[in-house]
Parts: C-alpha cells; sequence; structure tokens
C-alpha cells in the first residue's frame, strides 16, 4: 500500500514539474493572425487576434502588444486587439474574454470584457 502511494505521489510530483517548465516556457503572448481594412483617404483599420498565455489582465502587455503592432506596421487609424486564452477559442469562434479599441485619430483608448 506505501509502494502505490509513493508511486503516485512520484508521479503527480513529475507531472507538477513538467507543467511547470512548459509553463515558463511559453511566450506571454502570441500574434494568431491580424487584419488590415483601408477605406482609403489614409483611413486604415486593423484587427488583431492575440492569444495570452501569461498576466492576462496587464495593461503593460497591452501596450507591449500595441507598441510592437505599430513598430512592425506602422500606427492604423484605428487598432482593435482580440484577446483569447487559447489558439482553439478562436479556431471554433469564440468571444474574446477582452477587446482593446484605440482609435488614434480621436485619441480613445477603450477596453471592453
Amino acid at each position: 500500500m506505501k509502494r502505490k502511494i509513493l508511486i503516485f505521489t512520484t508521479i503527480g510530483i513529475i507531472a507538477l514539474v513538467g507543467y511547470m517548465v512548459y509553463y515558463a516556457r511559453l511566450p506571454q503572448y502570441t500574434v494568431f493572425n491580424s487584419h488590415s481594412m483601408s477605406a482609403g483617404g489614409g483611413y486604415r483599420d486593423t484587427d488583431m487576434n492575440v492569444v495570452v498565455y501569461k498576466n492576462h489582465n496587464d495593461k503593460e502587455l497591452y501596450k507591449k502588444i500595441e507598441s510592437e503592432h505599430n513598430h512592425i506596421n506602422g500606427t492604423p487609424t484605428e487598432l482593435t486587439i482580440n484577446l483569447y486564452h487559447s489558439e482553439a477559442e478562436i479556431k471554433k469562434g469564440a468571444d474574446p474574454y477582452k477587446i482593446i479599441s484605440i482609435d488614434y485619430a480621436n485619441n480613445t483608448y477603450e477596453i471592453s470584457e
């Protein structure tokens, strides 16, 4: 009986350590996809779907995502960042857990949950 308990405890500890290593190696977020639309006249609207693995409610992370996007792609007129917990949510068409809407033309920043 003690041997079974020792085996299950060892398996549990190994599984826990494995999960901790897996989690530690995950990036904070991954941009799943983005879509830019232009209506002419210098207007450009960009939507991004982002999978957030860590710090789901960190406003500094949202700013980092925005900054990286604008550095790589240039600043659009409007930027909408849809945040998800997993790629599976995006593929299944689930609603994002949070939407960040930034209107650079009107200087507004809105977070919807």
